[in-house]
């Protein structure tokens, strides 16, 4: 999972480092920040349907496709943080499920907590439903396909 990090409303770019943790190299002189952290899912773009049925055939019929999170969890994040001289923020990612906290911030600025939460994306959750059905219309369709070539030969 990427993570949408947003900084006073400026899309920030994160990379990983060689532990495989991402990290935010961001500098500004004011004394607060607002930190939005968010995650997309794929299935909520405009052209989803075209993009997931390309990447169905282009993977030999979604062999070697990978998976959608099925359970569509999303998670949305907001802090205030008065800054100093020197900030260090670390965000822990909590595990993904449906109640519960999102991330965790450990730092020695004092911070606000304004929504930190998970969340099910219904809209995503019936076009992975919508797409799940789909591949097995096409695999069957599939399998009856090639019996009828198969008892032609």
């Amino acid at each position: 999972m990427i993570p949408n990090i947003i900084i006073d409303g400026q899309p920030v770019k994160c990379k990983k480092n060689e532990f495989g943790s991402f990290e935010v190299d961001y500098q500004t002189d004011k004394e607060e920040v607002e930190l939005d952290i968010s995650r997309e899912l794929e299935l909520k773009a405009k052209l989803w349907w075209l993009y997931a049925l390309i990447s169905f055939f282009v993977s030999l019929f979604g062999i070697f496709e990978p998976f959608y999170d099925r359970k569509c969890i999303t998670l949305d994040c907001l802090y205030k943080i008065k800054l100093k001289d020197i900030n260090e923020i670390k965000v822990k990612f909590n595990t993904l499920s449906s109640q519960g906290r999102a991330v965790e911030i450990e730092t020695e600025n004092q911070y606000e907590e304004l929504k930190n939460e998970y969340h099910v994306d219904k809209i995503a959750k019936r076009r992975w439903i919508a797409l799940l059905v789909i591949k097995i219309v096409i695999w069957i369709g599939l399998g009856i396909l090639v019996g009828y070539f198969i008892s032609k030969i």
